[in-house]
């Protein structure tokens, strides 16, 4: 007879890093999609720092972008009119002196690793994120109508927190997102967490810090994001030694 299921089990998938030598060489942006007033108030945020102080300790460079400081401008739709007119660089951060889109792009393109943080709202990711996902048509559209494939070898991972069971929804438009512009997805792309039914944010904090599975799977994505990371560089590497022959 087999044993009753007691629920996920805990310790039994630790993904392990890559040589350290290698994963100097993986450049990581996290973006953060919350919208809160300060940034010790976000919980998808202070994971994504979490994240991020790991990447850095397995000797990865770094870099954080707060979605909310930014001034971006909302996509003005130019793709609905004519495929050809969704160009990058996108005509918003041209027609308006002040967008910042471009500090986003540039570092997407510069990075081998993206981590996106997006609180759960209304069993959909943040404004912000959409804000984000809508000015990346211009990346996605250079191959689609152009032909340039701007996003190459690179990988994405998710860290999505919310009260409301939305992880999967909002986890799955994403990938599909990333999907989309050329992302590659790990084993394990996504560390997330929802709280209960009774809607206390206040006990957040302790309860995502405390709930050894959440601080896993971050572990986990960390660790998984890097090794296909540094799997599709050392591929790239060969693949130009040898077409340098």
């Amino acid at each position: 007879m087999p044993a009753p299921l007691v629920g996920r089990k805990f310790g039994v998938n630790i993904i392990p890093i890559p040589d350290k030598a290698i994963c100097k060489k993986i450049r990581v942006l996290g973006i953060s999609g919350s919208s809160r007033q300060q940034p010790v108030m976000s919980k998808s945020e202070a994971l994504l720092d979490k994240a991020l102080a790991q990447y850095r300790e397995f000797g990865c460079t770094t870099e954080f972008i707060r979605l909310k400081d930014l001034k971006i401008y909302e996509c003005e739709g130019n793709y609905s009119e004519n495929p050809a007119y969704c160009t990058y660089p996108c005509q918003s951060s041209m027609k308006y002196e002040d967008d910042e889109m471009q500090k986003v792009y540039d570092a997407v393109l510069a990075c081998d690793i993206l981590i996106l943080a997006t609180p759960i709202r209304w069993n959909n990711h943040s404004a912000l994120v959409q804000k984000f996902v809508e000015r990346m048509n211009a990346i996605e559209n250079q191959y689609s109508w152009f032909g340039n494939r701007l996003i190459q070898n690179k990988v994405a991972g998710l860290i999505v927190i919310g009260h409301v069971d939305g992880v999967q929804h909002v986890s799955g438009n994403l990938m599909n997102f990333f999907s989309w512009l050329g992302f590659h997805i790990p084993e394990v792309a996504i560390a997330s967490w929802v709280g209960e039914n009774d809607e206390d944010t206040t006990k957040d904090k302790e309860l995502i810090e405390n709930n050894r599975y959440t601080q896993e799977d971050l572990s986990n994505l960390v660790a998984s994001a890097l090794r296909l990371a540094c799997a599709l560089k050392q591929q790239c590497e060969n693949e130009q030694k040898c077409s340098g022959l």
